[in-house]
């Protein structure tokens, strides 16, 4: 049976080998090298939070490779399907889409994945597993604690930094669909009206435009801001990322940003 101490550090090393896969995946995918990690740091937990689980769920039976298949398969295909579940509800955003694939289940999880991720738990269980395991047994010593509080508190800043900046884009998103939403609705009440009335009305809605495309411009400025930097780290990165609240203002704030790079 393995320690707490034991499952911390398993749960770091396959989230930096998670992060790994994801980058290098994504580099052979599009050609550029991207962060693909929900996090700023080199890892990627949903990694660390599966390889706990099929560490403590299919240890007893990894000597069997069906059971290993079979349970990966399983544990993995919960596991990615609660996190895109959480995720949106949580930040109101889906961060990928499996729906074009056949066997998919609400675009969260796929039958092609669940079979992969089947797949590669066994590799890992039988190639890779001894070498962390005996890397884990070195780690529990004096130097490795001190080096598990140092790596702890360096995670739980990073994830109260990604939170802080994904509560702020979607505050952030509200105010640039508010905006564009105080344009339409002015465009609408003056495609409506006829004669004098609706020259009364596109005068007031000339009033406003401007100070609502300065709001507009504003918001634009926010966000493609330097501090604003996890924001758009994350929307590089997830690029099927959409927000069900503010579907319009998240593919507004993508126009952004290819703007910018281009």
């Amino acid at each position: 049976m393995f320690s707490l101490y034991d499952y911390f550090w398993f749960f770091l090393i396959y989230s930096f080998l998670g992060w790994c896969l994801e980058v290098c995946f994504c580099t052979v995918d599009t050609g550029k090298l991207v962060n693909r990690g929900f996090l700023n740091g080199p890892v990627c937990p949903i990694y660390g939070f599966g390889m706990s689980a099929v560490l403590a769920v299919l240890t007893p039976v990894q000597s069997s490779t069906l059971a290993l298949f079979l349970g990966g398969m399983v544990l993995a295909s919960v596991l990615e399907l609660a996190g895109g579940w959480a995720l949106k509800k949580l930040f109101h955003t889906t961060w990928w889409d499996y729906s074009d694939q056949p066997f998919n289940l609400g675009g969260y999880i796929c039958l092609k994945f669940s079979l992969a991720w089947g797949v590669c738990i066994v590799a890992v269980m039988r190639g890779i597993q001894p070498l962390v395991h005996r890397l884990v047994q070195a780690l529990n010593s004096t130097p490795g604690r001190a080096l598990a509080v140092v790596a702890g508190v360096a995670l739980l800043c990073d994830i109260v930094v990604t939170v802080q900046a994904l509560i702020r884009l979607d505050r952030d998103l509200g105010a640039i669909s508010d905006v564009a939403r105080l344009l339409r609705d002015g465009s609408d009440a003056v495609s409506e009206r006829l004669g004098t009335a609706a020259l009364r009305v596109d005068a007031q809605v000339d009033e406003r435009r401007p100070a609502a495309e300065a709001r507009l411009d504003i918001a634009r400025a926010e966000m493609l801001d330097r501090r604003n930097y996890v924001a758009r780290r994350l929307m590089r990165a997830f690029p099927q990322m959409k927000n069900h609240r503010y579907e319009a203002a998240m593919e507004q704030l993508k126009d952004w940003l290819k703007e910018k790079k281009g």
